[in-house]
């Protein structure tokens, strides 16, 4: 049952990383900033406040707001300079804002991420937290009431785009409009989709050859680790950082840590090509053996580097640290999130993917105990994700004013809004082939035209609902764009 701590990590911390920044467009340095808020949001009487840090670029500024969320990653100033939040903030004639998330990057509650301290990591808390910085931008204490009767858009993307979401749903007097690319939104206790999009993926992108090869090396890999010699010789193979004890937890880890997020990181992100360029190492037929072929690939990743950890008591060790600077400070926080709120657990439970089934849930249940206490169990999980799922109706009510893009190769995507989910007041586009957080890029730098017709309407989208009826000429020329997305989103309702 200890296995579960070492198994989940990797892929528990796909979730923690900050959208890659994109190229600056502003020639206006951003500011940093920070506000004083309250540590409880919901009692009046607790009037204990932290430093919440956010960015700021007034560039385009009017009396409108945009505000990028920031999700369970440390912030940075690029995405005040660039992407589609900085497009809309400059047809909006908007002040562009990125705010960070409690707990996370340099904004800390206390000292630390001790147990007692994380009670106040919930969605309730980050939804309220943004909720006072909106009243702050738009009070005289913030440049002299600049904004105090603009309109506010909040765009997000991943955990931050459920929370763009779900704001326009719990505070719709305080939110005009919001966008969530790849946000998902139905908590899950078990989430065994996350792996047969990955198999769908390196299937459609890559080949069903890739594929076979991938599970015929898994299970030669399983065999391996059984034999008196085997440890060591898969040791060598992947790079390990000690050689593989032939426990059962230690062996899990090596395969789970090393392999299964790898793969995880190749579909979650992935652009045109990055599939492909994988699947040919993978099937490179210059190498006879499936398994050397699956070790070239996973050990020429940057983030198996300097090699690959496979002991149990090393792993927990380091998720158990409850410093903020910790290496998995961040992976910490998340999973506290998912043991009492989300689930979201990538279990192997499903026939459709090349892994095998050696991560049950239960092991996910272990290691909320493991990382936390014992309890935080399954009764305490399950009542949390029923209570999200009944706060915010999961994918049983969307929001007005809001829309959704989900990539068709997101691995995210089945907990997120598809087409099904969509109406007139809140569209969700589906874009087939694309992967995670692709549309809160910038236009013109996308890879499909289909994902370019996906973020044009979401600034027709804004435009219409911030200011008004697009002028004619700009309606005119947009006219193919909405087209094409109504399109993409009848293709992926069909297929």
């Amino acid at each position: 049952m200890w296995l579960l701590v070492l198994l989940v990590a990797p892929s528990l911390a796909l979730q923690t990383l900050e959208p890659p920044p994109p190229a600056p467009a502003s020639r206006q340095t951003p500011v940093e900033r920070w506000l004083p808020v309250r540590l409880n949001q919901f009692m009046a009487s607790d009037t204990r406040t932290f430093q919440m840090r956010f960015y700021y670029n007034g560039e385009f500024a009017g009396n409108n707001i945009v505000i990028f969320v920031g999700g369970e990653w440390a912030i940075s100033p690029g995405w005040t300079t660039g992407g589609l939040g900085y497009e809309m903030a400059e047809e909006l004639g908007a002040g562009l804002f990125y705010t960070e998330h409690r707990y996370y990057g340099r904004t800390r509650p206390f000292e630390n991420t001790e147990v007692d301290n994380l009670k106040f990591l919930t969605i309730d808390q980050g939804l309220a937290d943004l909720a006072q910085f909106i009243q702050y931008v738009k009070s005289d204490d913030f440049e002299e009431g600049r904004y105090k009767n603009g309109k506010v858009v909040l765009v997000g993307c991943s955990y931050a785009g459920t929370m763009a979401t779900w704001m326009r749903l719990v505070y719709p007097h305080l939110v005009d409009a919001a966008f969530s690319d790849s946000g998902p939104l139905h908590a899950q206790e078990d989430f065994p989709e996350y792996l047969e999009v990955i198999n769908t993926a390196i299937k459609e992108q890559g080949s069903e050859a890739c594929l076979s090869s991938i599970e015929e090396a898994i299970k030669e890999v399983v065999d391996l680790l059984a034999e008196p010699t085997g440890p060591a010789q898969v040791s060598e193979m992947f790079k390990t950082c000690t050689t593989i004890q032939p426990t059962p937890l230690d062996m899990a880890t090596f395969f789970w840590y090393g392999i299964t997020e790898t793969f995880a990181y190749l579909v979650q992100y992935a652009t045109p090509g990055d599939i492909p360029k994988a699947c040919a190492v993978i099937t490179d037929p210059a190498v006879s053996s499936p398994v050397q072929r699956l070790a070239n690939w996973i050990t020429s990743q940057p983030w198996t580097q300097p090699c690959i950890e496979s002991r149990y008591t090393q792993v927990l060790a380091d998720h158990r640290n409850t410093s903020f600077d910790s290496d998995d400070a961040v992976m910490r926080l998340w999973t506290y999130q998912t043991c009492v709120e989300f689930g979201w657990y990538q279990t192997t439970t499903s026939d459709n993917q090349p892994f095998l089934s050696a991560v049950p849930l239960e092991y996910f249940h272990q290691m909320c105990k493991d990382f936390f206490s014992a309890s935080f169990d399954e009764e305490n999980l399950r009542r949390g994700i029923r209570r999200t799922n009944l706060m915010f109706g999961g994918l049983t009510h969307m929001p007005d004013r809001v829309i959704s893009v989900a990539g068709g190769h997101d691995p995210w995507s089945p907990m997120g809004p598809n087409a099904s989910h969509g109406h007139s007041k809140s569209p969700v586009i589906v874009v087939p082939g694309v992967s995670h957080c692709r549309a809160v890029q910038a236009t013109g730098t996308s890879n499909t035209t289909e994902l370019e017709a996906a973020k044009q309407a979401v600034l027709n989208f804004m435009y219409e609902n911030v200011v008004g009826p697009l002028p004619p000429v700009a309606a005119a020329a947009t006219g193919v764009g909405a087209e094409l997305v109504l399109l993409v989103t009848l293709l992926a309702v069909l297929v």
